[in-house]
């Protein structure tokens, strides 16, 4: 049976460094404890050698990820963990990522839906521009040397040839326009409509020209706002039509 005396450590220098061990356990677990309300100053924080940052809901549902993956599915090809951006929303589904996929060594970066669609990307193939959303090209019908099917006016009073009403989301608007008056010698005058102002015009004459309106500043509108556009068209001298064709509008940024 084990006695007072075995129990004692063999010599002091054992006892003093098992108190040292005791003493660092606890500056370790106050330091831990501190971190739950850290303040980082200008020096910030750098994650290295293969760390990353990680945030769970207290549930446990990751929703932040910034550094190495943890899924060797991810990894690249000599093994190595891929080093990448992951945000989820607190029921898991993605909403961005910055990463290569399976078998994938290029990066790329993704907005998503909540079915797994990604519904904005960048092109990784060319390494320019988009890769998602497709984005839609204007067309309309071509001036071969007649223009029948063209909207036209004959009044000398500004008529509305072309009318459509946007959603504002970007500050500026540019519309593109073909027009031509069909009789020579006569002249005519198209304008932009934004709203309820004029924001440009331009003299036609008889042969057909492309006539480019803006970029219109739209920042006087507030966001989400609804705004009219049309494309006004009048004769001004002469005998004859005003035709005009719209080939292409669209919002940008400044």
């Amino acid at each position: 049976m084990p006695t007072p005396a075995s129990q004692l450590p063999p010599d002091a220098t054992t006892l003093a460094r098992r108190i040292a061990t005791l003493e660092r356990e606890v500056r370790e677990l106050r330091a831990a404890r501190r971190l739950e309300a850290a303040t980082v100053g200008a020096g910030g924080v750098r994650v290295t050698a293969g760390g990353r940052l990680a945030m769970d809901t207290p549930p446990g549902v990751r929703v932040v990820d910034v550094g190495a993956i943890r899924d060797e599915r991810f990894n690249h090809s000599d093994g190595t963990p891929q080093q990448a951006i992951w945000m989820r929303r607190e029921d898991g589904t993605d909403v961005f990522t910055c990463f290569g996929g399976i078998g994938d060594a290029t990066q790329a970066w993704a907005f998503w839906d909540r079915q797994d669609n990604p519904v904005i990307a960048d092109d990784t193939v060319s390494g320019s521009g988009l890769a998602r959303p497709y984005l839609p090209v204007p067309m309309a019908p071509a001036y071969q040397g007649g223009w029948d099917y063209w909207p036209r006016t004959s009044s000398t009073a500004a008529q509305e040839l072309w009318i459509g009403r946007i959603y504002k989301q970007q500050p500026r608007l540019v519309v593109v326009i073909r027009a031509a008056m069909d009789t020579s010698g006569a002249t005519g005058v198209v304008d932009l409509i934004v709203g309820n102002n004029v924001a440009n015009s331009f003299p036609v004459a008889f042969a057909a020209d492309w006539f480019t309106f803006g970029p219109v500043d739209l920042t006087g509108y507030a966001h989400m706002q609804q705004v009219d556009i049309r494309v006004r068209g009048r004769r001004v001298s002469g005998t004859g039509t005003l035709r005009a064709s719209l080939i292409s509008a669209y919002t940008l940024q400044s």
